[in-house]
């Protein structure tokens, strides 16, 4: 084993450090250099990713947008400085090439502003009034008690001279007064040069949106891709005769995951995502796999396949509606309360720290939700999900409403932008193939407490995080109680406990790094009619660290420790060490 151990955990670990450490700049001129780029970079970058509706999956606290006008104000001072700075970034956005005769009017907005007692504003005021070529003022007015710039006025200018020159093209010169027509000319030759560095704007524009649309992927929709990497392995004695369990026979694995996501909006509000899966990684071999699972499901054998297919619209500012035949699952409508350990790209590496399994767990994929912020402090979530295995089967014993499904409602109270907590119920059934209790965490007894017969159960939690920078400290306790539905032992019930505490720390260390931390235990069956409980209480630690190299490398590693496996004493503790890659494109 130490051998193994040196291998596997110390010798990656060292050159892990290693490869850290020769991305940091050598010098302290260079650090303040390159610290300076990558965070104006990241910082835009970061600020797309988070005002770009179609970018993300939808929000998991605030999903319905202008719950109130405080909000919305400061995400629209938000919105624009960031637009300011995309556009400062942005190389489609810089000036084109300009002949040397109109490089001199770069400097046409320091010009003096046209005031209402000057000449020229009385006659485009007048011209505006009589053809109807008002550009700028929304109150339909030319407002004619303040002074515009030269470059407003042109662009008001230049809409009328469109406008007068259509009417004469329509019908003939008559039709403009001799006078107006005198007035137009004049105002265009005094404006010659704003008026060509509007249209050079404009061409420019145009040229840029050009280019744009013809090497965009869609119109409507985003591509998004992800390739997850994972070296993983475990470690742990023999045990005795009695041992259920060993992790001694284990080998080094190195598995992988590609995620495609397209995310489509029709209207800028509703959200379309039809994702493909594909990769090979498998649980930890230890003779039940389940509690010892890396956070990451994937297909195995590298069979692709469409894992996800949802739309989401608003009916208002307060009100969402989620709808999908496949992938719809309740932690994508409801907070699940565990911010910096939900990702299974960034955040944790075991399964059951991920969120409450007994809640967002349950069964899903196909079905309908409904989301209400009914106000800043309080949201109510409810959702109706039946199984893809079984929801497109017509005969008995499937279908949307007779097969395996799950009823939920959550309430999700947040006092302040710091604290929230919930209390959610799930009421779920499984049909005789498909129990699965705790959502494949927990021991085999409380995952399937009757064994394969058709299983009813009752799941309660309560859930809360507290932000206070730069910890986030979250945790739950659920509780479910299961009956049997059909067999000799129908109508025996089994009652079911877990719970866990989460911390993440950003920024330690590295400025980009972020350590987290996990304690809890997972579904023990504490209770059991006609039956055995499990015998003792196993606890699962987890230590990780991630650190962004770019925005879009990741890098998390650590381990977690199973005490006690399966509830059991007779099992020797098993630890798996685990390096996760991530790669977004």
């Amino acid at each position: 084993m130490g051998r193994k151990l040196y291998d596997v955990v110390i010798l990656p670990l060292v050159l892990g450090i290693g490869f850290v450490l020769s991305i940091v700049p050598s010098s302290k001129a260079q650090k303040q250099l390159s610290n300076k780029t990558i965070d104006q970079t990241a910082q835009i970058l970061e600020k797309i990713q988070e005002y770009n509706s179609l970018n993300q999956p939808p929000p998991k606290s605030q999903p319905l947008a202008n719950s109130n006008q405080e909000t919305t104000t400061t995400l629209k001072e938000q919105t624009n400085d960031t637009l300011g700075q995309i556009e400062q970034y942005n190389q489609l956005n810089q000036p084109s090439e300009i002949s040397p005769p109109l490089e001199r009017v770069n400097s046409v907005n320091q010009l003096s502003d046209v005031l209402p007692t000057d000449w020229a504003y009385s006659a485009l005021q007048g011209l505006a009034e009589r053809y109807g070529c008002l550009l700028a003022s929304p109150n339909a007015t030319f407002s004619g008690n303040r002074a515009i710039s030269r470059y407003e006025f042109a662009a008001n200018l230049n809409e009328c001279l469109q406008v007068i020159q259509s009417l004469i093209e329509e019908f003939d010169e008559g039709y403009i007064s001799q006078e107006d027509l005198a007035k137009s000319q004049r105002l265009q030759a005094d404006f010659a040069i704003e008026i060509a560095d509007l249209k050079s704007r404009l061409n420019a524009l145009e040229t840029r949106t050009d280019i744009l649309e013809a090497n965009q992927f869609s119109t409507t929709t985003l591509l998004k891709g992800r390739v997850n990497m994972i070296l993983s392995d475990a470690f742990g004695d023999d045990g005795g005769e009695d041992t259920i369990l060993s992790a001694a026979d284990t080998q080094t694995a190195f598995g992988y995951r590609f995620a495609l996501n397209f995310d489509t909006s029709f209207t800028g509000r509703d959200f379309l995502r039809t994702a493909l899966r594909a990769g090979d990684q498998v649980g930890i071999n230890t003779g039940t796999p389940i509690p010892f699972s890396v956070n990451l499901d994937s297909s195995r054998k590298d069979v692709a396949r469409l894992t996800q297919a949802y739309y989401i619209f608003p009916l208002n500012n307060e009100m969402s509606i989620y709808i999908g035949p496949t992938g719809l699952n309740f932690d994508l409508m409801t907070p699940s309360l565990n911010p910096k350990l939900i990702s299974g790209t960034t955040g944790t590496l075991a399964r059951f720290p991920v969120y409450n399994p007994t809640i967002y767990r349950q069964v899903g994929s196909a079905g309908l939700g409904y989301s209400y912020q009914i106000n800043p402090n309080f949201r109510l979530d409810v959702a109706y999900l039946a199984s893809s295995r079984t929801v497109n089967n017509p005969r008995e014993g499937g279908g949307l409403f007779n097969g395996t499904n799950s009823t939920y409602a959550q309430l999700t109270i947040s006092p302040n932008l710091y604290f929230d907590f919930s209390f959610a119920y799930v009421r779920a059934y499984y049909t005789a193939d498909l129990v699965n209790v705790t959502g494949s965490t927990g021991s085999r007894n409380a995952r399937r407490p009757f064994g394969r017969v058709a299983t009813s159960a009752d799941h309660f939690g309560f859930q809360t995080s507290y932000r206070w920078a730069p910890f986030t400290i979250s945790g739950w306790v659920g509780y479910s109680n299961a009956e049997a539905e059909a067999g000799d032992r129908e109508g025996d019930e089994a009652d079911i406990w877990n719970w866990a505490v989460t911390v993440a720390i950003d920024d330690l260390v590295f400025k980009n790094g972020s350590l987290g931390f996990s304690v809890g235990q997972q579904p023990k069956l504490t209770d059991i009619d006609n039956g055995e409980d499990d015998p003792d209480t196993s606890i699962q630690l987890q230590l990780f660290y991630n650190y962004r190299i770019s925005n879009n490398i990741d890098v998390t590693s650590g381990f977690f420790v199973e005490t006690k496996p399966e509830h059991d004493e007779r099992n020797d503790s098993i630890w798996v060490f685990v390096t996760r890659s991530t790669l977004r494109f």
